[in-house]
C-alpha cells in the first residue's frame, strides 16, 4: 500500500506543481502589466521593475498555493481516474478514504514547504520589493520595513518607528539641520494623526541644540503643516497580509498597549494560520469531483470547474473577513468559517459516493 500512497502523492504533487507555474505565470504577467506604466519616473526603470516583480513571487506563491492545490488534485486525481488506475487501487481495496489519506499527505508535505516560504522568505522579500520601489518613485523616501520609515524632507529627516496606518503615525523623531548640515533641533512626538490638512501632534518633547547650551520644550498637542501625506504613507505602508505571524502578535500588542484598534491585524494573524489549512480542504474536495460527475470528464473540464470552485471559496473568505470587520466578530470564528463550510460539504459528497 505504501507503493500507492508514494504514487498518488506524486501525482498530485507534480500536477499542483504544474499548476501553480501556470498561475504563477499568469501572477506575474498581470504584475508586469501593472507596474509598467511606471518605468521611467524617478529611477524606477525596466531592471527596478523586473527586481520588484521577482521579489513579490514569494508572496504570489503563498497567497495562490491553495487554489494550485485544487486544480492539481483535480487533474493529477482526474488523470488517473480517466486511466482507471482509481479502480484497479480500489479493486485492490484501496477505499475511497484511503485515496482522500493518500492525497492529504502529498499536500502536508507541499504545505511544510509554502509555510517555510510564507513565513520566513515571503515577508522580507515583500519589504524589499517594496522599498525597492517606493524608493525609485520617491526620492524623499529612504528606508521602510517592519522597523520603522525613514523620509527625508529638506532641511528635516522624518523617522517614525510605527506605521499604524496611512494617516496615524508613533513614535515619531524629527532631525532638524542648518545649512552647514550640523543637527539644531530634534522633535520627539508620542503619536501623530493626520486631519484637515495638517497633522496634529501629541505629546510633543522637543531640543533645540545651541552652540554651548541644549534647551528643552514639551507640549501636550501641537498642529503641523503636511510634511508627509497621507498618501505618500498608504504606499509605503506594510499590509498585515503581507507581515509574517510574529511580527503581526507584536503588532497587535503594540495597539492595544496605546489604545489603538488591532482588529484588523488580528484577522491578519489568524489568517496566517487558516490559509494553509485551506489548502488541505480545497485538495480534500478534489477527491468527490474526480469520483463523482467529473470521472469521466477532460482536464478542461476539470480545471474550470475547478477555477469556479476556488474562486468561490475566495470570495466566500473576502465576503466573511469583511462581515467580521464591520461587526466586530471573533476574528478565528470569521476566519475558519469558510474552510468549515466547504470541509462539510466535502465530506457530504463523500458520503454520497
Amino acid at each position: 500500500m505504501k507503493l500507492l500512497d508514494r504514487y498518488i502523492a506524486g501525482v498530485v504533487i507534480s500536477a499542483t506543481g504544474i499548476a501553480l507555474l501556470v498561475i504563477m505565470g499568469l501572477n506575474v504577467f498581470f504584475e508586469v502589466i501593472r507596474q509598467i506604466d511606471d518605468i521611467g519616473e524617478g529611477t524606477f526603470t525596466l531592471g527596478t521593475m523586473l527586481q520588484y516583480v521577482v521579489l513579490t513571487l514569494p508572496r504570489g506563491l503563498y497567497d495562490l498555493f491553495p487554489t494550485a492545490a485544487l486544480l492539481g488534485g483535480l487533474t493529477g486525481m482526474g488523470a488517473l481516474s480517466v486511466n482507471s488506475e482509481l479502480v484497479a487501487m480500489r479493486a485492490c481495496g484501496f477505499t475511497i478514504w484511503r485515496v482522500v489519506r493518500s492525497v492529504l499527505q502529498a499536500g502536508l508535505l507541499m504545505l511544510v514547504v509554502v509555510v517555510a516560504i510564507g513565513e520566513f522568505v515571503a515577508p522580507t522579500a515583500e519589504q524589499l520589493a517594496q522599498q525597492l520601489r517606493v524608493i525609485a518613485l520617491d526620492k524623499r523616501i529612504d528606508f521602510m520595513g517592519t522597523h520603522g520609515l525613514w523620509v527625508r524632507d529638506e532641511p528635516r529627516y522624518i523617522y517614525a518607528k510605527k506605521v499604524l496606518s496611512s494617516d496615524s503615525l508613533a513614535d515619531l523623531s524629527v532631525f532638524e539641520f542648518d545649512d552647514e548640515r550640523h543637527l539644531v533641533k530634534v522633535t520627539h512626538v508620542n503619536t501623530a494623526r493626520y486631519k484637515d490638512g495638517e497633522w496634529i501632534l501629541r505629546d510633543v518633547s522637543q531640543s533645540i541644540l545651541g552652540e554651548d547650551q541644549v534647551s528643552t520644550s514639551h507640549e501636550e498637542k501641537m498642529a503641523w503643516p503636511s510634511l508627509l501625506t497621507p498618501e505618500l504613507i498608504g504606499i509605503v505602508v506594510l499590509k498585515p497580509d503581507n507581515m509574517s505571524a510574529p511580527d503581526i502578535r507584536q503588532f497587535i500588542s503594540y495597539l492595544e498597549e496605546n489604545g489603538q484598534d488591532p482588529q484588523q491585524y488580528r484577522f491578519a494573524y489568524w489568517k496566517r494560520f487558516v490559509t494553509p489549512l485551506s489548502s488541505l480542504v480545497l485538495l480534500f474536495i478534489s477527491v468527490p469531483f474526480v469520483f463523482g460527475s467529473l470521472r469521466s470528464g477532460g482536464n478542461a473540464q476539470r480545471i474550470f470547474i475547478g477555477m469556479l470552485a476556488g474562486f468561490g471559496f475566495y470570495m466566500l473568505n473576502q465576503v466573511t473577513g469583511q462581515i467580521g470587520l464591520v461587526y466586530n466578530l471573533n476574528p478565528l470564528v470569521a476566519t475558519v468559517t469558510p474552510s468549515l463550510v466547504v470541509l462539510l460539504l466535502g465530506f457530504h459528497a463523500l458520503r454520497r459516493i
